[in-house]
């Protein structure tokens, strides 16, 4: 390429990127089916947690605000000496590490104290729930 060319070709290219950029932030925007679907899916959830930042004295911590928290730091709740420890080394609830532990806790976390839940191993299900909460922590 002629390099008098290459600042145009670089601008280019970054246009392309932000509209392709914007374009994905659109689509990630959960369908009202998705949220429906998650928060059915929760209902498996709902035995120990719950997205009411009201509701307290849970058997596991309150998930309202979760999506890009820090694991192991809801004031008042008492975790599984795990969450700590993982908290100390940076674990974060962003979306990927959401689905990871949803599929198998006890793989992200060992020792928690998640009790018969083995986790939700359906990829959909899985990101229907997330975007439940991650919406629930908006309203």
């Amino acid at each position: 390429m002629n390099r008098s060319l290459l600042p145009l070709a670089v601008a280019a290219i970054g246009l392309a990127f932000a509209g392709a950029c914007s374009r994905a932030a659109e689509s990630a925007r959960p369908a009202p089916e998705q949220l429906a679907a998650g928060e059915r899916a929760f209902q498996k959830c709902y035995a120990c947690h719950s997205v009411d930042p009201a509701d307290v004295n849970l058997p596991g911590p309150n998930l309202a605000g979760v999506v890009g928290r820090r694991a192991g730091v809801q004031p008042g709740f008492r975790y599984s000496e795990a969450f700590p420890d993982r908290a100390a080394r940076g674990l974060v609830w962003d979306a990927t590490m959401l689905d990871r532990y949803l599929a198998t806790p006890e793989a992200v976390v060992p020792g928690t104290h998640m009790g018969s839940f083995v986790g939700l191993p359906n990829p959909q299900e899985s990101a229907d729930v997330i975007a439940y909460l991650a919406k629930s922590q908006t309203k």
